[in-house]
């Protein structure tokens, strides 16, 4: 009969606690020096003595000095992965916060918790289907990247984002590094990944989740491009050929899993897969269409969103030009277009006149 879930997820954090490592390396280091002395003191005698070599204490010398470099090695593991957890929010003031007890429970296995964020009232700063939230999200960017330059050099940290999509893409895309960074997902359960190191020739990779195609609009009714990303529950709600005609689209570019189910729950491997894809698909559509505008509307995960922009950012292109982002606060209100980068137009994306 196995252990109560609630006991193994105890001692499963009491294994991984830095507490743990801490007083395991602390006891060892003394433990280690006085059976070394012993040992020395046999092979030293004093004057008139015999010269004895004891071989349990010999062995005892070899194991306990095998444990602790175990645990220093085990130390340095758990410091960097249990290091500062930022979390990370940018939401309407009227959004409930999904997160809370995920991120307590994630606050548990972490040396330190920095919260970096703030709630805005999104529809006091529309103007004509246009929502500029720049400014607000410049300065959570700088107050992220201070954080993780001020933060430990000898532990790891982790990210857990709680941020509208439009605004993850462009955190993501300010960030300086984040090869190194932990992160953490909360959804049905939680997932993390670190992002692998990709090679220039990254871009030929075959894609494994996301699948691609091309639809002209039902009523073209401009000459936008249109992207739609749909990764989630809500993204049921959103039919590309007929609704991007709110937006005077003429064609887009429909990106959906592979599965063929928005609602699959997506593992770390998977989410850091679909965030390099993400990345590159709209780095791809910027880079193929330069003179034309682009209305993006997405269903994705947060860490997708956050990673999706990072991967945008080194194609080495001016992504946020002429790109519009969509986003709804639920379904009683409609799409806005969210500025949250200098470069995008500050005008909604309206159906073309004639």
């Amino acid at each position: 009969m196995g252990l109560p879930a609630r006991r193994v997820t105890r001692l499963r954090r009491f294994w991984r606690s830095p507490t743990t490592s801490d007083v395991t390396v602390a006891v060892l280091v003394p433990a280690t020096a006085a059976i070394f002395g012993l040992v020395l003191e046999d092979a030293i005698p004093k004057p008139g003595e015999p010269q004895v070599f004891a071989a349990f204490r010999i062995a005892l010398l070899l194991g306990v000095t095998a444990a602790l470099i175990a645990a220093v090695y085990r130390r340095r593991q758990v410091y960097g992965d249990s290091g500062t957890l930022f979390s990370v929010s940018f939401l309407d003031e009227t959004m409930r916060d999904f997160h809370e007890q995920a991120l307590d429970d994630a606050e548990r296995d972490h040396m330190a918790l920095r919260v970096i964020g703030s709630r805005l009232d999104l529809q006091a700063r529309e103007d004509n289907g246009l929502i500029d939230v720049v400014e607000p999200r410049r300065e959570l960017s700088r107050a992220l990247e201070d954080g993780l330059n001020q933060d430990r050099d000898d532990t790891g940290y982790a990210m857990a984002p709680n941020v509208l999509w439009p605004a993850a893409l462009a955190v993501g895309a300010s960030l300086t590094r984040a090869k190194n960074i932990k992160f953490i997902e909360f959804g049905p359960v939680r997932e993390s990944f670190v992002p692998r190191q990709r090679s220039s020739s990254a871009e030929t990779d075959a894609l494994a989740i996301a699948h691609v195609e091309t639809c002209g609009l039902e009523r073209p009714t401009g000459d936008r491009h249109g992207i739609y990303l749909g990764f989630t529950r809500s993204a049921r709600k959103f039919a590309p050929a007929l609704d991007f005609g709110l937006f005077g689209v003429r064609d887009a570019t429909v990106i959906t899993p592979v599965s063929g189910d928005p609602e699959a729950v997506l593992g770390g491997r998977e989410l850091e897969q679909l965030g390099w894809e993400v990345g590159h698909l709209l780095a791809s559509a910027r880079r193929e269409r330069p003179d034309r505008e682009l209305v993006i509307v997405a269903f994705l995960p947060k860490t997708v969103s956050l990673l999706a922009g990072w991967y945008v950012s080194r194609a080495q292109l001016r992504f946020f030009a002429d790109t519009h982002l969509m986003f709804r606060l639920d379904d009683e209100h409609p799409f806005r277009a969210l500025r949250v980068h200098p470069s995008q137009p500050t005008h909604f994306p309206s159906v073309a006149e004639g």
